[in-house]
């Protein structure tokens, strides 16, 4: 299971989401927030987000307690949501999420208006069988692996897909409950699915084994209302143009839709299927697609801040182009807590530095261990000068000389007693010049452990032990010159 990222908007606002990370764009810029702290690796929940009231609120998290409510303000606090959800989106002034089970199956479907207060669970019409013949082996039992419960959401309501189960629901903006559902050949950890509510009933976007593409169209009582490619039994074999790398959808209005593919865009109308318009791009990850105003679009890409401001006028062709936006960092969404060690500055600088012959200068700072007790500190000082012999360099640190190792002939290292939850040490480092020259130079603080290096078969011998990162260090770099 990869990361994915869904954007939305509503007005100015643009809200790009990755595991544990979220960029609110606002006119010109973006701010980034983070969540910080010993963050575990994404677990097979997505990150998600939902938008309200004209972006007044805006949910975000991923799945394992970390929902958030972030006000019109980037750079607001949040608030808990106290529900957990696996996926979560909106419906005017409803949030809908799912919770799945132990095996990643979908629980129950919950709404709820803004406040967020009551969730209630909505009832689930029992799927009909749909087939589609692309890449299945249609017929056969199917092999179900669940993955869990993915929303998704165009004018026409929002979509439920368990890829893992082969089902597909679709909520109708307003309805209290799905208007239909479809049960298909399940997909496998190869495959890639998209699906979104239309007029008509369902587009779906399957990538099998992570190239091989179909967009299908279904209506909610199973019958397959265009495909592409084609599977019109009529069309030779060799005529049919298959689809390679599909990286997207997105319903624009009842008569039409979008489909990226991995070096163009598609417009093909509803309900066939039939391909209107190919405007040539590259697209090498998957996008998600969001309004942006009357007939435009923001296109996003996975792993990446680029963004591009797609207009799909009805009768004019389709048009897009980059816009690039300045990020900048803001304050983190919420603290997790440490696991393990973390060392931060609470003193430091990181302005250019001067050092003129003969006299000469140090750098001062103090850290502290946020995190839990490391069991040794190592400090690392790195840049070309040292190599090239331009400076001397001497570190002490809690007020003792510290022993330096030359590494690489441009790291110098030392090793110490490791530092207790909550303390805090004084580094300096001296600079006494030797030569001329200018270069960045590095200080980091890792904490570490000591662990073995022994092999099963050397239980006679004694054991070698090597110094690993064990936890956050802290580092600092500068321009450094010597004349």
């Amino acid at each position: 299971m990869y990361p994915r990222r869904r954007l939305m908007a509503r007005g100015q606002w643009l809200f790009d989401l990755r595991p544990h990370r979220l960029i609110v764009f606002h006119g010109a810029e973006g701010v980034l927030r983070e969540v910080s702290g010993d963050v575990p690796n994404p677990l097979s929940a997505p990150v998600v987000l939902a938008a309200l009231n004209e972006s007044a609120d805006v949910w975000v998290g991923s799945g394992d307690r970390r929902v958030f409510s972030v006000g019109t303000d980037a750079s607001a606090s949040v608030q808990a949501l106290p529900r957990e959800c696996f996926d979560l989106i909106t419906d005017g002034g409803r949030l809908i999420g799912t919770v799945v089970d132990g095996a990643l199956k979908l629980a129950t479907l919950f709404m709820t208006d803004a406040s967020g207060p009551q969730w209630e669970p909505v009832a689930l019409p029992k799927p009909v069988r749909a087939t589609h013949g692309y890449g299945y082996s249609e017929g056969s039992p199917p092999r179900q692996s669940p993955d869990g419960a993915f929303l998704d959401t165009s004018p026409f309501g929002i979509t439920v897909v368990e890829k893992g189960r082969g089902r597909v629901y679709v909520l109708r903006p307003g309805a209290a409950q799905p208007e239909g559902a479809l049960q298909v050949e399940p997909g496998s950890e190869q495959d890639i699915w998209r699906a979104q509510a239309t007029p008509h009933g369902v587009l779906l976007l399957l990538v099998i084994n992570y190239r091989q593409t179909a967009l299908l169209h279904f209506a909610l009582d199973g019958p397959l209302l265009g495909s592409l490619p084609s599977n019109d039994e009529d069309e030779d074999e060799d005529d049919v143009e298959l689809t390679w790398g599909g990286k997207g959808v997105c319903v624009l209005d009842s008569e039409r839709a979008l489909h990226f593919v991995q070096d163009k865009v598609l417009l093909v109308s509803l309900p066939g299927l039939q391909v209107l318009e190919t405007l040539a791009g590259e697209w090498p990850t998957f996008v998600s697609v969001t309004p942006a105003g009357p007939d435009q679009w923001w296109v996003g890409a996975e792993d990446s801040d680029a963004l591009f401001l797609l207009t799909a006028e009805p009768g004019q062709p389709l048009r897009i182009h980059a816009s690039n936006r300045q990020v900048s960092p803001g304050a983190p969404l919420m603290h997790v807590g440490y696991k393990m060690p973390a060392i931060h500055w609470t003193e430091h600088s990181s302005a250019p530095l001067t050092v003129s012959s003969p006299v000469t200068e140090t750098w001062r700072a103090t850290v502290r261990n946020d995190g839990t007790a490391c069991e040794a500190v190592r400090i690392r000082v790195s840049g070309v000068l040292l190599g090239a012999r331009v400076v001397d360099v001497s570190v002490r640190y809690r007020c003792q000389p510290l022993p330096m190792v030359e590494e690489h002939r441009v790291n110098l290292v030392g090793v110490t007693a490791g530092l207790e939850s909550g303390a805090t040490a004084e580094l300096e480092v001296t600079f006494k010049p030797r030569s001329e020259g200018s270069g960045p130079l590095t200080i980091t603080v890792e904490p570490c452990s000591w662990q073995s290096q022994g092999k099963a078969w050397q239980w006679d011998k004694e054991e070698s032990r090597v110094l690993a990162v064990t936890g956050h260090p802290a580092s600092a770099q500068f321009l450094l010159t010597v004349e």
